[in-house]
Formats: C-alpha cells, sequence, structure tokens
C-alpha cells in the first residue's frame, strides 16, 4: 500500500499546501495584492505628472492649473530657480580648464600652420631620439634573428 509502508493522511490535513482550497485562497490572495499594488503604482504615476506639470509651469512662470477644490489666486508666481533648489551638486564649479569661446578662436588661427607644425613636432621627436648601441639591445626582437641578419627598420 502506497509503497512506502506508512499512512498517507496529509490530504486530511487542513494545512495541507496541494489541497484545492488552500490553492485558491492563496491564488485570490494574490490577485488582490497584484490590484492593490497596480492601484497605488497609478495613484504615484498621477500625483508626479502633476507635480512635474506644476513645476514646469512655475518655471515657465505661468500660472497653475486652476483646480475645483482650490480657490483662485491672483497672485503672481515667480519663476523657480532651477540652479538653487536643484540637488545637484557641481564639484567642478570654479574651475576653468577649457574656454569653448578662445578655444575656438585658437583653432581657427591653428589650422593655417597645423601642417607644418604638426611636421615640425616629428622632426623634432625623430631628432631627440638618440639610439647607442647599448640601448639596441632592448628593442624588441634584439637577437630572434640572429648575427648578421639585418633588422627592420622602425619608422
Amino acid at each position: 500500500m502506497g509503497g512506502h509502508g506508512g499512512l498517507n493522511i496529509l490530504p486530511q490535513k487542513r494545512w495541507n499546501v496541494y489541497n484545492y482550497e488552500n490553492r485558491e485562497k492563496v491564488r485570490k490572495d494574490e490577485e488582490a495584492a497584484a490590484k492593490e499594488e497596480q492601484l497605488k503604482r497609478e495613484e504615484v504615476r498621477k500625483r508626479d505628472a502633476e507635480f512635474r506639470l506644476e513645476h514646469l509651469r512655475a518655471s515657465r512662470g505661468l500660472a497653475p492649473l486652476n483646480k475645483a477644490e482650490e480657490p483662485v489666486k491672483e497672485t503672481a508666481i515667480e519663476p523657480i530657480e532651477s540652479e538653487s533648489k536643484s540637488n545637484h551638486i557641481n564639484l567642478f564649479e570654479g574651475i576653468k580648464i577649457f574656454d569653448p569661446v578662445k578655444g575656438l578662436e585658437n583653432e581657427v588661427s591653428s589650422e593655417k600652420d597645423g601642417f607644418k607644425r604638426k611636421k615640425m613636432r616629428k622632426e623634432e621627436v625623430q631628432a631627440a631620439k638618440v639610439v647607442t648601441p647599448d640601448d639596441e639591445k632592448y628593442r624588441l626582437g634584439y637577437g630572434v634573428a640572429g648575427k648578421g641578419v639585418k633588422l627592420p627598420v622602425v619608422p
């Protein structure tokens, strides 16, 4: 009987997780929780949209939307300073690394001489490098080719 020789009384217990009534109760509870969560999300989304709209209207200097619950206010709304009230922290405030206006002026004048300057820099770098026999042995592939074999010329 049953293959294990013992009594199988699990279906008779009310806490049995495989019982049909218990599974239906869990399914209904999960559906109710999902509906409640969806309603909360929609409510938060609506409040957030209203807040953003009011904030944008205030930053543009427009009057707020009139609601039936609130009395109409005739006061002028001042634009909100976004920099002072925002939570943004500028870590580079006061540091001037690159001035875009002066940078553009320098680029226009440098385009004329650009080719000549690049050519002169390459010549200076090549002239500054003096390779001695001691330095030659530290080149990549030194001694691999063997004696009497020319190494390739590296530009």
